[in-house]
């Protein structure tokens, strides 16, 4: 888990603007677990995937570089810590589940796939979850010009990867299918979205070089938007794998 742009130093506020992964996904993960002692959410920042997980597994641990972002974490019955993904302080074979929603861009690889192995146990899933560009109802094409246009120069290079689902990605172990129908919906006002559109590093960076396209951007939005609330939709995909027994 490399180091990211101050945006993430905002722990405190970041969680509130984020969407919430569906029950229906953490549903599947806990169905495709043999056992269900102990999970771990990598790259977890306030602990969204969690506090989720803790209906499905006995023990869920949060790991992220970023101190603030773990000390935005609501209290909940999962415990936190700082680490990096390709230097894991556990003990082999510790885990059921490990996941990592919308972070795996950050995690240097090959090293972190070796890592996991080592953690995980025989038969235990690895499940690496994103969600894509979010979509307005009847605003089809104003956050994805503003998205892949307006914030072009500001974006990583990795940003691709999580908007494509990590499709780039190799998986270290035969992919295990996941439902193509997972989604996450929210009826929103635009100031909603404008709060959630501030998360983006892409903001971050630009504003450290003095600049503030979000702003230049609100405008357009509420005109646009208009005053009612609009159905707001992320596509969420998940790509999981299963470690392998030794024989």
């Amino acid at each position: 888990m490399s180091d990211r742009p101050s945006l993430f130093q905002r722990g405190g506020q970041y969680h509130l603007y984020r969407p919430d992964y569906p029950e229906n996904l953490f549903r599947w993960l806990g169905d495709q677990c043999f056992e269900h002692q102990w999970a771990l959410d990598l790259g977890c920042g306030t602990g969204q995937a969690c506090r989720s997980l803790e209906g499905h597994f006995q023990h869920v641990i949060g790991a992220d570089l970023s101190l603030a972002q773990l000390r935005g974490a609501p209290a909940s019955a999962s415990h936190y810590l700082a680490a990096r993904a390709d230097a894991l302080p556990f003990a082999d074979g510790s885990f059921d589940l490990i996941t990592v929603a919308q972070a795996l861009h950050w995690f240097p690889l090959p090293m972190f796939f070796k890592e996991a192995e080592r953690v995980l146990r025989e038969d235990a899933l690895l499940a690496i979850i994103s969600y894509g560009l979010c979509q307005v109802e009847g605003l089809p094409d104003l956050i994805d010009d503003f998205h892949d246009r307006v914030l072009a120069p500001w974006w990583p290079a990795a940003r691709w990867s999580v908007i494509s689902g990590y499709r780039n990605v190799t998986l270290p172990w035969p992919e295990h299918k996941a439902p193509e129908s997972l989604g996450i919906e929210r009826h929103w006002h635009w100031r909603d979205l404008a709060a959630y559109l501030d998360t983006w590093s892409a903001l971050a960076k630009a504003r450290s070089f003095g600049k503030d396209p979000l702003r230049d951007f609100l405008p357009q939005l509420e005109q646009a938007w208009g005053e009612k609330t609009r159905k707001v939709r992320w596509p969420l995909r998940v790509r999981a794998c299963r470690r392998p027994r030794e024989y």
